[in-house]
């Protein structure tokens, strides 16, 4: 059974998947030319503002706030949708930061199943 510490370490788990895979991506960057294009296109606009509200439903999560399951959900799958409509660049990752980012998708399932198939769920009621 999955108690309130255990799921409340999930999340902070997940949050140190993201800083490690923004930290990693970040360094990877760091050896490119400046000379880049800084604008953002509306996918990747949406992106972070999916973005944020996935980091407020984490937080909310973690203060076991029932807004949250709901948020989380749904970022999780307009997240999803997102994806779909990005075009294919795959050239700057590294067998690093994939292997981190699909932990991250194997966190994200945990925490679903958490908040629908254990005790927890009545917290969110």
């Amino acid at each position: 059974m999955i108690t309130e510490k255990v799921f409340k370490n999930i999340i902070l788990t997940l949050l140190a998947l993201m800083v490690t895979g923004v930290a990693i991506a970040i360094a990877n960057e760091s050896g490119n030319s400046v000379e880049e294009d800084l604008s953002f296109s509306l996918i990747e606009t949406i992106s972070v503002i999916i973005g944020l509200g996935y980091l407020i439903s984490l937080f909310m999560l973690y203060k076991f706030k029932p807004i949250g399951k709901k948020l989380f959900v749904s970022t999780f799958v307009l997240n999803f949708v997102i994806i779909l409509f990005e075009p294919i660049d795959y050239s700057y990752y590294t067998p690093v930061i994939s292997a981190i980012e699909n932990l991250l998708y194997v966190v994200d399932g945990i925490i679903l199943a958490t908040l629908y198939f254990t005790s927890i769920k009545e917290k969110f009621d």
